[in-house]
């Protein structure tokens, strides 16, 4: 069964964690290191996933 929980306000705020961590850890071959999906959304219901897209170089 998918739950969608109401918005949680500390979801930016724990993406700006892991992107930082992953941006530590991948350094330059990071390109751009985003927050996509539904718990991006401000106000928006959300399966409680915090969705990640990150770009490299080819």
């Amino acid at each position: 069964m998918i739950v969608i929980d109401p918005y949680h306000p500390e979801w930016p705020a724990e993406f700006e964690t892991i992107r930082a961590d992953l941006a530590r850890v991948l350094g330059a071959r990071a390109v751009r290191i985003d927050h996509i999906g539904s718990t991006s959304v401000p106000g928006l219901g959300a399966k409680d996933v915090i969705d990640i897209q990150i770009t490299v170089r080819a």
